[in-house]
């Protein structure tokens, strides 16, 4: 009798421990089905704003309304990390948001890219945003270098990584050692295998036909460009 309530009793147990174990994964389910569900409507509302290029601050407040439900679950979460990030890059850009209140905005973007960074150190788009945000501060430190050489590592046939590298190296040329000098001048030889317009574009708004005028090169638009530059030039 006491072997047959045991027997009972263990399997009792165990039909407890499965459905309690069931419940658990149905919990940790549902909870990433909602922090998903929140980050893909910050998602939405944020591409819809650059889409239309028109940003606006109740669209932003919206879209920092779900993204942080969703980090307030799953607070390591790398691609809600970045999307909060570019959310505070965005809030930076409206208008009336300078001096201080744009600067605290833009340093909090760069720590949410930092900690994307700290979970998925790999990712290209998370390396470029960090660079474009301490572009925008105007810091063109250590970091900033490093977030350069990262984003040509990680991410060399990204085209959106290649223009963002372009643009802030071009930019800040001066400041750059001759390692990161050399790595810009490659990566103009590698974007213009991909987008050879763009390239010519933020080249040639920089005045550096240095850049892309030393060999042969197939796109019409630029050839012309150093011709005229190659003409221009005192002999």
């Amino acid at each position: 009798m006491k072997h047959s309530v045991g027997k009972r009793n263990r399997s009792l147990a165990v039909k407890l421990l499965v459905i309690a174990g069931l419940l658990a994964v149905i919990y940790w389910a549902g909870l990433r089905a909602y922090a998903a569900w929140h980050f893909l409507a910050a998602q939405s509302v944020t591409n819809t704003m650059l889409e239309s290029g028109r940003p606006d601050q109740p669209g932003i407040d919206e879209a920092n309304r779900s993204i942080a439900l969703a980090l307030k679950i799953f607070p390591r979460q790398p691609d809600y990390l970045d999307l909060a990030g570019r959310l505070q890059e965005m809030h930076a850009s409206q208008v009336g948001v300078v001096g201080k209140q744009q600067r605290e905005l833009l340093e909090s973007a760069a720590d949410y890219y930092r900690a994307a960074l700290s979970v998925r150190p790999l990712w290209p788009y998370s390396w470029s945003n960090l660079l474009g945000v301490k572009d925008k501060l105007g810091q063109t430190d250590q970091e900033f270098k490093l977030a350069m050489r990262r984003s040509i590592e990680t991410g060399p046939w990204e085209p959106q990584v290649q223009l963002a590298v372009l643009t802030t190296g071009l930019r800040h040329w001066s400041s750059l050692g001759g390692l990161e000098k050399g790595l810009v001048r490659d990566k103009v030889k590698d974007a213009l295998i991909k987008q050879p317009r763009e390239v010519f574009n933020i080249v040639k708004s920089f005045g550096r036909p240095d850049l892309v005028c030393d060999g042969d090169v197939d796109y019409q638009q630029i050839s012309q460009w150093c011709s005229q530059e190659l003409a221009s030039t005192p002999n």
